[in-house]
């Protein structure tokens, strides 16, 4: 057995006494806590370019506005599919230009700036009068739960095929740090528990590291040279 398949089933094993144990407590000891995850051969993450992802999303918009509008906001946000479903009005503050993911049982509550371009997606969205989500269906006055129809047609149009609802996440991901911005910031943004996680774009900023170290170093700098010189160090 491929050692994926053999560690995601030892996760299903460590959720179910994790359960068990601090939620229900009807065991004292972790069975699992002393294994391990059978090492993985890392495989290169294929992510979207800017054209793609514009392509990409004018082609699902042409099969279905709410839902073009939908992977847009996913792509400018990093949002989760189901956190895109479940988004509501009321955590959107385009005044302010950033939106609100509630938190689950799994997330914390995270604030996510809004660009332009998220923007006028969602100034374009017609509003559901009784339903509170986002991207919601008029005929039944509740949110879209399943938006694949439209997604797969409109991928299909591009020759997309290979992307997923989560790779809208990684271009994200990877924009946000070609860009310059930290990783302890892009997990605060994606809602990454573990940074470890959110290393996996490290390789999209190869010079990172190099522009921490000289911007510390030109710091220190800085305030060395506003510290009044001793007698003895002239």
């Amino acid at each position: 057995m491929a050692g994926p398949t053999v560690n995601r089933g030892l996760a299903v094993l460590s959720h179910m006494f994790t359960f068990a144990l601090k939620t229900k407590g009807i065991i004292q000891i972790h069975s699992m806590a002393r294994y391990g995850r059978i090492p993985e051969d890392e495989k290169a993450l294929r992510v979207m370019d800017l054209e793609e992802e514009r392509s990409l999303i004018n082609a699902v918009l042409a099969k279905n506005h709410v839902i073009g509008c939908y992977v847009g906001v996913l792509a400018e946000t990093a949002l989760r599919m189901t956190e895109g479903l479940l988004l509501k009005w009321k955590f959107v503050n385009l005044g302010e230009r950033n939106l609100t993911v509630e938190a689950s049982k799994n997330y914390k509550t995270r604030h996510v700036p809004l660009s332009d371009y998220a923007i006028e997606l969602l100034r374009s969205l017609p509003r559901v009068i009784g339903c509170e989500y986002v991207f919601a269906l008029a005929l039944t006055k509740d949110r879209w739960r399943d938006p694949r129809g439209p997604f797969y047609a409109g991928r299909k149009a591009v020759g997309l095929d290979w992307v997923g609802f989560h790779d809208f996440r990684h271009l994200r991901a990877s924009q946000w740090v070609m860009r310059g911005i930290d990783l302890r910031t892009v997990q605060e943004l994606l809602g990454h528990r573990d940074i470890t996680t959110t290393m996996r774009y490290a390789h999209f900023a190869p010079n990172h590291a190099t522009r921490s170290i000289l911007a510390a170093h030109r710091a220190e700098m800085e305030e060395l040279s506003k510290k009044p010189v001793a007698v003895g160090d002239k």
